[in-house]
């Protein structure tokens, strides 16, 4: 009887444990199922946060590779620009200096023009000039009887005068004035009561001169 008991006392107690061991593996599996469940869902979402990061670093590459490519065309527009500028102003500045050299030449070709047409008149009035002193020897020599003859040669002369005045031809002073070796030319000194001593008291031959260009020193007696 004892035995018995003790048989069945020793049933329960391995099936208690058996029940026991049946319950523990059911936790295992359940705890595994959800630890791998867990590991999955921590594997998606890092997989997901890697295509993120992977995506936006893919996207900021791609976007320095933008900023590269924009920094070296400005830079090349850059080059660009200073080189127009550079040439621009390469061709402004020639530019200026033709104008500068036209207009030197322009004025030197005017100096040049007034020098020969200077020359000219100056020419002319030389090959002039005797043909007036002839006339005004002959005005001076004419009597009185011939009175018609010596009107028609002092309107001659009168014309030819006109035409000196007319060119800015000025006769020089002579006849009171001081003698001065740049406009008279001192033929004769001789004592004065008169005149000062330097002062021109009588006029051999008129002298001429045009724009500050003495053409002929008028000839002159000076007081000593």
């Amino acid at each position: 009887m004892a035995d018995e008991e003790v048989k069945e006392e020793s049933e329960k107690t391995a099936s208690v444990n058996d029940e026991a061991d049946t319950s523990l593996d059911s936790d295992l599996e359940e705890l595994e199922e959800e630890f791998n469940k867990l590991e999955e869902d921590i594997e998606s979402e890092m997989e997901t946060e890697l295509s993120q990061i992977s995506e936006r670093v893919n996207k900021l590459k791609h976007g320095l590779s933008v900023a590269q490519e924009i920094e070296k065309e400005m830079k090349e527009l850059e080059s660009e620009l200073l080189d127009e500028k550079e040439e621009k102003e390469k061709y402004v500045n020639r530019l200026h200096r033709l104008k500068a050299d036209f207009s030197n030449y322009k004025k030197r070709m005017e100096r040049e023009k007034d020098k020969i047409a200077d020359r000219a008149v100056k020419d002319f009035v030389s090959d002039l000039l005797p043909v007036i002193d002839n006339f005004e020897r002959a005005i001076d020599s004419f009597d009185q009887e011939n009175e018609n003859d010596l009107e028609g040669i002092e309107k001659i002369h009168k014309q030819l005068s006109n035409l000196l005045k007319k060119k800015e031809i000025e006769v020089i002073d002579t006849v009171g004035e001081e003698f001065d070796p740049n406009l008279h030319e001192m033929m004769l000194e001789e004592e004065s009561d008169e005149y000062e001593s330097g002062v021109i008291i009588e006029e051999l031959q008129k002298g001429y001169i045009y724009d500050g260009i003495v053409i002929r020193p008028a000839m002159v007696k000076v007081a000593k």
